[in-house]
């Protein structure tokens, strides 16, 4: 472990071995800091927080503060980092309001300068957050899903695995996976360059422009056998369960 001396690490905090602490930077109370992270300068990392191994935080990111909400942070709530996420210059990652809630972080994700992850917030892995991009509270981001510059969740959305949504957008319903959206109020374009399939094309092809109502269009696609589908048929149908779209609202208490 490396510590600045002019960093400020409390007694409490748990910092694993090769972590370095740069210039300036706070760590609090209730922090867990794996081996292998670094710190460059001025960071704020505030308990309770536990943060994996190799993770990389530029100056001025802030990680543990209060929710932008009206209502304070949870008394037993937490975030949840994994491995090997870059978090760029003026990253804010805010605790969870809910009672024993969480703000999950996965790996290996990168967040772009002054994006932003609201409270309750969970992200997959191998995700990035442009600039300025920002989530709502409660919003999920699955796996390898790419939120472009100046877009930002409604709370409670959900941004499918592998899906795109460009930039100055507002997101607000449910993005399907492996598809990418554009346009104020959004609308699914197509599938994500990354993605392209036959079959995911195909998919596209019969719930977008077919013109079949969205249940028959989803039984239609039952009888493919790609697990693709299968996943977007799945998501949509959850989806749909919610109000405009956003599936995570079922969760409302």
């Amino acid at each position: 472990m490396s510590v600045h001396p002019s960093a400020v690490v409390d007694p409490s905090a748990s910092v694993g071995d090769g972590t370095e602490i740069g210039p300036f930077c706070v760590v609090g109370p209730g922090v867990r800091l794996g081996p292998g992270n670094r710190l460059i300068a001025r960071v704020r990392i505030a308990g309770p927080v536990g943060i994996g191994t190799g993770n990389v935080f530029h100056p001025t990111a802030v990680v543990g503060g209060d929710p932008q909400d009206l209502q304070p942070a949870a008394p037993d709530g937490r975030i949840e980092i994994g491995d090997g996420n870059v978090f760029r210059e003026g990253t804010t990652v805010n605790l969870p309001k809910m009672p024993g809630g969480v703000t999950r972080i996965g790996s290996r994700n990168r967040f772009h300068y002054t994006s932003h992850v609201g409270h309750d917030c969970t992200l997959g892995n191998d995700v990035i957050l442009c600039t300025y991009a920002v989530l709502g509270g409660h919003s999920a981001v699955q796996d390898g899903a790419w939120v472009e510059g100046l877009g930002g969740t409604h709370q409670f959305v959900t941004v499918g695995r592998g899906a795109w949504t460009r930039s100055h957008i507002p997101i607000t319903e449910d993005v399907p996976p492996y598809m990418w959206v554009d346009g104020n109020h959004f609308e699914v374009k197509g599938v994500h360059p990354r993605h392209q399939s036959p079959a995911l094309q195909n998919a596209f092809e019969v719930v977008w422009k077919s013109g079949l109502p969205r249940p028959e269009a989803l039984k239609r696609l039952e009888r493919d056998p790609d697990p693709k589908v299968a996943e977007l048929v799945e998501f949509l149908r959850w989806s749909a369960r919610g109000r405009f779209g956003r599936g995570g609202e079922a969760r409302r208490g």
